[in-house]
């Protein structure tokens, strides 16, 4: 079996870096893997490419030996179906904003009894010896997104629910829900920051988060979250693109 890095990194207290790639680029993924990232999480749902690409970069990042996520465009049964069965050992939902929501898309991860997951793992089933049936429940990650005040209203209820594995804090849309304006470290994401990572503690739920740089990124791995996504890699591109013009020009 292969290992399963986000809960053996859980247990032991060590964080995780992930890179967090819209350009739905394989070469990307290698790259991120010789950079020494921990996992990687490719954006079906802000992110360039359709399933052609995602399969592509599940293939990648299985060559590299990079745990990896899918970030699925919406709360849909298929869409999460299809992440999974093409190797994703995760899928992370955005605008998880009630019970039931959250409800839905862990039946869409596991498989029955605890869920109503087809069967059709193609890629999926490669990673292990044996039968992937039996294990592809706790193996798998169910990533409910934290964005709303919905979600922050139904916190508890989500994070009890059995199946949910893990729990992402989306800073950007969380401000804008929270203030009505793009500010990641106004005082209200910071509140509701401790509210979740606490909560998700308490849960025994992996905590996750989104930062936009890499000052918010070590203040949140000193704060114990258990994963941390730094930008992306588009946002990586421009911003060293920009620095090498501007110095080459000086």
């Amino acid at each position: 079996m292969s290992e399963d890095r986000f809960r053996s990194a859980q247990k032991a207290g060590r964080p995780l870096y992930n890179a967090w790639l819209t350009l739905n680029s394989p070469y990307a993924i290698e790259l991120v893997a010789k950079a020494g990232w921990d996992c990687v999480t490719i954006d079906q749902q802000h992110g360039l490419g359709g399933h052609s690409e995602m399969v592509a970069c599940l293939t990648a990042a299985k060559a590299a030996r990079l745990p990896a996520l899918v970030r699925v465009a919406d709360n849909d049964m298929g869409l999460v179906g299809r992440a999974l069965d093409a190797g994703a050992q995760g899928v992370i939902c955005p605008l998880i904003e009630s019970l039931d929501d959250a409800a839905d898309f862990i039946r869409a991860v596991k498989y029955p009894p605890q869920g109503m997951r087809s069967w059709g793992p193609y890629r999926a089933r490669l990673e292990f010896e044996g039968d992937y049936f039996s294990i592809a429940n706790g193996w798998t990650i169910a990533c409910a997104q934290v964005e709303t005040r919905g979600a922050l209203e139904a916190l508890d209820d989500i994070l009890s629910l059995e199946g949910l594995d893990m729990i992402c804090l989306g800073p950007n849309d969380l401000s804008v829900a929270l203030t009505g304006r793009l500010d990641i470290r106004a005082p209200e994401v910071a509140d509701a920051m401790t509210l979740v990572l606490n909560k998700a503690k308490q849960h025994g739920v992996i905590a996750f988060v989104f930062a936009n740089d890499v000052e918010f990124a070590r203040d949140a791995v000193k704060a114990g979250w258990d994963m941390v996504a730094v930008g992306s890699d588009a946002s990586w591109l421009g911003a060293t693109a920009a620095e090498m013009k501007r110095k080459a020009s000086e």
